[in-house]
């Protein structure tokens, strides 16, 4: 079993504004806090596919009438984005968004591609319920770096009630991919993650037993707190705000070629651009993704109505410099 303890202990101390700006400057100070490249993003999320096998009760993306139609995303275009993040260089890469990606039919050639040409760090969470023989081989001869199968549970009733699928066949999935990972020399860092739901009264009981269920096996257990998507009750959120790093740091390309700001746009409301039509280098470069910059300078983001009530911010580092696109300034 691996449980940070390290990173629970962060967790309580970045409850409190003093506490957190302590973690930044120490970071700072011995040069561990992250820098942001305002000349390509870091992290490029692609979303091959918002269709998913689940309706969890967590999730809007699939369960809000409001999301937008859900769709596949074409393999050449797929091709056009990892061609040019290949030619910028190492850059990391997560394969979802608001669906399942391993129900993407062609998700072995996708896996073949990522590190044809770099080695990109590829992160890649799924609910397992597609993982077979085939394409967990696939997985694992092709290095993808991190897997997180989202579990959510620890018992078959609480399974049904907020995922809705066959819980025994997703672990007996799951152990398989594991009993499997052991004939490989490399080997991904594999996560299972229950989201912490405390609207049901049962989820204490459920949170233990998923603890001492994958104790027993080389997995790293994960415990997330439930994200409002800007759109449950966030009152029970930390009271001070920074800048949100997604925007300084990373991008996500849904399935039809338009990009978000960052992962928690499910209503595709805070669009940027469309890769269909422009590169990614001119999406980061944009007017609108640097407007929406100066917008989380001046006040975090309080007047962006679709980042006011997020709480995936505060998952993200603080900086001490937030810079904005040259390329932009020196158009204006």
């Amino acid at each position: 079993m691996m449980i940070d303890i390290k990173s629970l202990l962060k967790k309580e101390i970045r409850k409190f504004e003093v506490g957190d700006k302590f973690i930044s400057g120490f970071k700072e100070l011995t040069g561990k806090l992250e820098v942001p490249s305002i000349h390509f993003p870091e992290l490029i999320g692609i979303e091959i596919s918002s269709i998913c096998n689940l309706s969890c009760v967590h999730c809007p993306p699939q369960t809000e009438s409001s999301s937008p139609k859900h769709s596949m995303m074409d393999y050449d275009l797929f091709l056009k984005i990892i061609d040019e993040i290949d030619s910028v260089g190492k850059r990391r890469i997560a394969l979802h968004k608001d669906g399942e990606p391993l129900i993407y039919p062609k998700i072995i050639n996708v896996l073949e591609r990522l590190k044809l040409n770099h080695e990109h760090e590829v992160y890649l969470t799924s609910n397992a319920h597609k993982l077979n023989k085939s394409i967990s081989e696939s997985i694992l001869k092709n290095r993808v770096d991190i897997i997180n199968f989202s579990l959510g549970a620890a018992t078959e009733p609480f399974y049904k009630k907020v995922r809705g699928g066959n819980f025994g066949y997703v672990i007996k999935n799951i152990i398989a991919f594991l009993e499997m990972s052991e004939n490989y020399k490399t080997k991904p860092l594999i996560k299972i993650q229950i989201i912490n739901l405390p609207e049901f009264p049962e989820m204490a009981e459920e949170l233990k037993l998923f603890k001492e269920f994958w104790s027993a096996y080389p997995v790293k257990i994960e415990e997330w707190d439930k994200l409002t998507w800007g759109l449950y009750d966030n009152s029970d959120s930390v009271s001070y705000r920074y800048p949100c790093y997604s925007l300084w740091n990373s991008m996500d390309i849904n399935s039809d070629g338009t990009v978000s700001t960052c992962c928690m746009d499910w209503k595709h409301e805070l669009i940027i651009g469309n890769i269909n039509t422009v590169s990614l280098r001119e999406v980061w470069h944009s007017e609108s993704l640097n407007n929406l910059r100066i917008a989380h300078k001046k006040d975090n983001g309080i007047s962006i109505e679709q980042c006011a009530g997020c709480n995936y911010w505060h998952w993200q580092p603080r900086l001490s410099n937030y810079p904005l696109s040259k390329m932009v300034n020196s158009k204006s």
